[in-house]
């Protein structure tokens, strides 16, 4: 990524002359050059004088490189990952006789390059400077590894107090920004503000002080800075695995004084004494893929209202973020922004970067936009193969209730659940020329997985998501196919969802402070609940477990091998002994039940042809079941981690979570969760074989009633029971699609 150094043109010191060593890294991104990188550092007269030390991997083979020579040292690190070439470098630093280290994972030293030039003028500037008295400094450069940057900077932090604005804050700020990957996760118009949200992707060590150091979030054009934000200081951000790190931050830019033009967004760290670091902000895919042409009403220095209009959008490679502005009020100006979008067509048509597809998916858009004018397209799924979630629901009454909205289902017609939708109407073939046509005018986009299902097998993710969805700008929703229990597995940055659906409380505050999404989040229920209506007893009981995704399984498409082979781990271990269990046949025939067991999808390959323990015992087939009508029939339910036990639950009926491999899930499969199934669970909590058919055995003996504990904890979970879900659901997306027409 660029990084921008706003230095004036000064005389720079020749490196020998400055109390500077060097460090040169090889790893697997550089080793193939680095032979010849060492040939150009002996050539490099700028370079001359100045200790080396070469580090790289015990196994990487040096036959060959030039590092018999006076001045050059050698450290073999344990390896060739990041992190052991990184604690090889640390060591170096700290025990370096030099004021400044250089250290770097670049192997361009070229004579005529820049690199001895930047080191110069990075050295300059932290000798004016002077951070940290009585400590070696680290000279970043351009390519040093973030693992190296986090743990000097976490120790700098440790072993003194630094105070805001400092020299030390300054110079720790600068090498953290340096070392980072700024990533703009989104764009929200507030007043006539903008909200501005940035994930650093600092590597940041998790016992990390809190930073005293401020960023501003800059709007640039041509001409110099357009809109410069309030200096912000970085807050905790919650990674995937539930790690609290200080890498997000959030900024307010005013738009007030802003003029039409393409502008470009950056962060830079806040200081004096030293010229302006400035890095751009490469979007995120959640940030591109939420783009859409944006109004909003602003107030200029003289109190009048202006309308400005503005789109999100990257470039080629997509490592910038980039702003198309236009200022102006009434018809004319609403006619020149319709011509700067089909001026940015016609030149993406005739020569823009990417793929010819992409180029020909704009013309057609282009050319059949008149045929879809005025109209709202709502495309609803789920994977491409499945129509049994709150995709399906929600299509249901759409179809039924509102017949008058243009809405289509996607599924591939080879699907086993393809005739459950059929005859609902509007369904369309995945991938067909009907679907692609209908995903190039699409006003609403709503899946129960995730957008990418809706997706055309033949566009690719990365030519939708930066040349076609931001023109296309359809609202995007997520039904989701469950509860989340492990929210850090929602992120705004990567899913860039317009409208996400939350059932409980106790979700939607996980989700609030975990994922980056506020208002988004809408407390309505799920689709999928108008249909939890319990029958009649059945005398079924259901046992559904979730997923090991550290074990072999069916992901996406395709099959993938996990991290450890199925047979004999714990996992099969425990559902083969339940299933063959006699104890479990014996009880099921004395109180005349039976036992339907339900293979996660993504498992359910290895459960074909399992053998049970007799005839009160069946191995349904995820393809081929209607899994709500399995969960509605059921008298009670068994599961382990699942997240559909909240749909039980809202039906009142009695449930069991069964435990066997809770320390295997917990380190390799699930992120922390914000439900505690101790606590707030709607039934019991076992462990091991023996206690749940313990458990079942209890249950069914008092005919599958309901604890009036657990009954209770049912009332308080819920704010919504009853059949209106997708009518809630409708009405927010209704309301959402008014805001951005």
């Amino acid at each position: 990524m660029t990084v921008e150094h706003r230095t004036p043109e000064v005389s720079l010191p020749p490196l020998h002359t400055l109390d500077l060593s060097l460090v040169l890294v090889a790893d697997d991104d550089n080793l193939d050059r680095f032979p010849e990188a060492l040939e150009d550092l002996a050539a490099n007269e700028a370079l001359a004088g100045v200790p080396v030390t070469v580090v790289h991997g015990a196994e990487v083979d040096t036959a060959g490189w030039l590092l018999d020579r006076p001045g050059v040292d050698v450290l073999r690190a344990r390896s060739g990952s990041e992190q052991d070439l990184s604690d090889a470098v640390y060591r170096l630093v700290t025990r370096a006789p030099t004021r400044y280290v250089g250290a770097s994972w670049s192997a361009h030293t070229e004579p005529d390059g820049p690199w001895a030039s930047d080191l110069a003028a990075d050295v300059v500037q932290l000798e004016r400077l002077d951070p940290l008295p009585g400590s070696t400094l680290l000279v970043a450069g351009r390519q040093a590894a973030r693992p190296l940057v986090a743990r000097y900077v976490r120790d700098a932090l440790t072993d003194r107090t630094v105070t805001p604005g400092s020299a030390d804050a300054v110079y720790l700020g600068r090498l953290s920004l340096h070392a980072a990957r700024p990533l703009l996760e989104a764009v929200d118009p507030v007043g006539s503000e903008l909200d501005v949200q940035v994930f650093l992707a600092a590597k940041s060590l998790p016992d990390l002080p809190e930073p005293p150091w401020r960023y501003r979030i800059v709007l640039a054009g041509p001409d110099g800075d357009v809109a410069v934000s309030e200096p912000s200081r970085l807050e905790a951000r919650i990674d995937s695995r539930g790690v609290v790190r200080w890498e997000a931050l959030r900024a307010r830019l005013d738009l007030s004084g802003v003029r039409s033009g393409h502008l470009r967004l950056m962060v830079e760290v806040v200081g004096e004494g030293v010229e302006d670091l400035r890095r751009n902000l490469q979007p995120r895919r959640g940030a591109l893929i939420s783009a859409r042409t944006v109004t909003m009403d602003v107030t200029d220095g003289r109190g009048r209202s202006r309308t400005l209009r503005y789109l999100l959008h990257t470039t080629k490679r997509g490592r910038r973020s980039f702003m198309t502005v236009q200022v102006g009020s009434g018809r004319s100006a609403a006619v020149r922004w319709h011509a700067t979008l089909l001026k940015k067509d016609l030149r993406f048509i005739a020569r823009g970067p990417g793929q010819r597809r992409a180029r020909s998916l704009r013309l057609v858009r282009l050319l059949t936009l008149p045929f879809f004018a005025r109209q709202e397209i709502w495309i609803v799924g789920e994977r491409t193969d499945t129509a049994q979630d709150n995709g399906l629901h929600l299509f249901r009454h759409l179809r039924r209730v509102h017949p008058e909205l243009r809405a289509y289902y996607v599924i591939d017609t080879s699907s086993p659940q393809y005739e459950r939708v059929r005859d609902l109407g509007n369904v369309v073939p995945h991938s067909s020329v009907r679907h692609r046509l209908l995903m190039l005018h699409a006003s609403v986009l709503a899946n129960a997985y995730s957008i990418r299902y809706l997706i055309p097998r033949t566009w690719g993710v990365a030519t939708y998501t930066r040349h076609l969805v931001w023109r296309v700008g359809a609202l995007r929703v997520y039904l989701k196919h469950g509860v989340h229990l492990s929210p850090t597995a929602v992120k705004r940055g990567t899913t860039g969802y317009d409208i996400c659906l939350t059932v409980t409380p106790g979700e939607t505050a996980a989700l609030r402070a975990s994922s980056g999404y506020e208002d988004q989040l809408v407390e309505v229920g799920m689709p999928r609940y108008d249909a939890l209506v319990p029958t009649p007893p059945s005398r079924t009981v259901l046992f559904m477990p979730t997923w090991r995704k550290y074990l072999v399984s069916k992901v996406l498409d395709g099959s993938v091998a996990g991290e450890r082979p199925y047979e004999g781990s714990r996992y099969q271990r425990f559902m083969s002994g339940f299933l063959e269990s006699p104890r479990l046949q014996e009880m099921l025939e004395r109180y005349d039940y039976r036992l339907t067991f339900l293979p996660h999808y993504n498992m359910a390959p290895k459960f074909e042809g399992a053998r049970v323990a007799g005839d009160r015992v069946t191995v349904a087939d995820a393809d081929s079941v209607a899994i709500q009508d399995m969960l509605r029939e059921c008298d009670a339910f068994l599961t382990d981690f699942s997240s559909v036990h909240f749909d039980v639950a809202y039906m009142g009926t009695p449930l069991i979570y069964v435990r066997f491999d809770q320390e295997e899930y917990d380190s390799l499969h699930a992120s922390p969760s914000w439900f505690d199934h101790e606590t707030q669970g709607f039934g019991p909590v076992v462990e091991g074989l023996d206690a749940s058919l313990d458990a079942l055995e209890s249950l069914l003996a008092r005919g599958c009633e309901q604890d009036p504990f657990y009954a209770r904890r049912v009332e308080d979970a819920f704010p919504f029971r009853d059949q209106d879900n997708c009518a809630r659901t409708v009405a927010v997306i209704e309301e959402h699609l008014a805001r951005i027409r």
